[in-house]
């Protein structure tokens, strides 16, 4: 193991690092104000990003499986998730007038938000036209039409109706309950879309290379110290014992920047059943052997049945 405990201004290691220009290509939009009932089955960002569109930024950047984003202005609170709102949660308001609601937002997508509406004429004939209990899973499967409907409905359910346009039927409302949201992209933009995502993903996994290679050399982690978020030790976490496969205490990062993350690796000298002295870590995976008594079971040792 090499031991690192440098002091360094975090601007020095910035201004060392090449610029990377991460432009939004799936923007956030706007889903729902929902009570706090809601609960997004991701991580709590660390300080007050500042905006809904900042949340959906830090969600997206901290995980990309992260597509929803919950955010409550009247505290500074974001938290992500890839689970859906369920139609019960859902409270009257538009985008950026949820009050002391969460104000949920879609994190990454090529779709608009246009209005809510009661009534509405489709033209003819729909592309598709079913229900699902994923908001965002609508999305998705909407994506080579041009408009999409989404109705919350009783028993968790969204209707919803995919089209190449609509005519407004009433005048647009303050979305809500049982009321119509409707998005719109252009033509086409699936191919074109889906590659600038791919290039998006490139430069934000090009960009944690450059932050663990401006700390330790290649080969090694930079792995926060247990109790003290400002220092770290270079671990080959491939074949470190105590640090097998990640980081036991997180990945290191510049103090305000919280985009790096590592697995969480293992003690493999720890492993309950192990012979004393008979285990390793091999490419990321600890090996051992188990005591008398013991037997091998899902990366441990279990006593044997007699």
């Amino acid at each position: 193991m090499i031991g690192l405990n440098f002091v360094v201004p975090a601007f020095a290691l910035l201004s060392a690092l090449p610029t990377l220009v991460l432009a939004d290509t799936f923007n956030s939009v706007f889903a729902s104000c929902t009570t706090t009932a809601y609960v997004p089955n991701g991580v709590t960002i660390s300080g007050n990003p500042g905006s809904t569109t900042a949340c959906s930024n830090a969600c997206y950047a901290q995980n990309t499986v992260y597509t929803y984003s919950a955010y409550l202005s009247s505290s500074g609170v974001c938290k992500c998730g890839s689970n859906s709102f369920t139609t019960a949660s859902i409270v009257t308001g538009n985008a950026g007038g949820c009050g002391t609601n969460y104000e949920v937002s879609l994190t990454h997508t090529s779709f608009q938000f246009v209005e809510c509406i009661n009534n509405y004429n489709f033209n003819t004939p729909l592309d598709a036209q079913s229900s699902s209990s994923d908001f965002y899973g609508i999305i998705a499967s909407c994506r080579n039409s041009q408009y999409v409907a989404i109705w919350p409905t009783s028993s968790n359910t969204f209707l919803y109706s995919c089209g190449s346009g609509y005519t407004e039927v009433d005048r647009p409302v303050t979305c809500q309950y049982q009321m119509n949201h409707i998005y719109f992209h252009p033509a086409g933009p699936r191919a074109s879309g889906y590659t600038k995502r791919q290039l998006y993903e490139r430069r934000r996994l090009a960009e944690q290379e450059a932050y663990e290679a401006a700390y330790c050399p290649r080969g090694l982690t930079a792995c926060q110290l247990e109790g003290d978020s400002t220092s770290f030790e270079c671990i080959d976490t491939k074949n470190e014992l105590e640090s097998c496969g990640g980081c036991l205490n997180g990945a290191y990062n510049v103090p305000g920047y919280s985009n790096i993350t590592a697995p969480v690796g293992t003690d493999c000298s720890t492993i309950k059943g192990v012979s004393l002295g008979h285990s390793s870590c091999i490419d990321g995976q600890c090996q051992f052997d188990c005591k008398k008594g013991y037997q091998p079971l899902n990366g441990q040792c279990v006593k044997s049945k007699k």
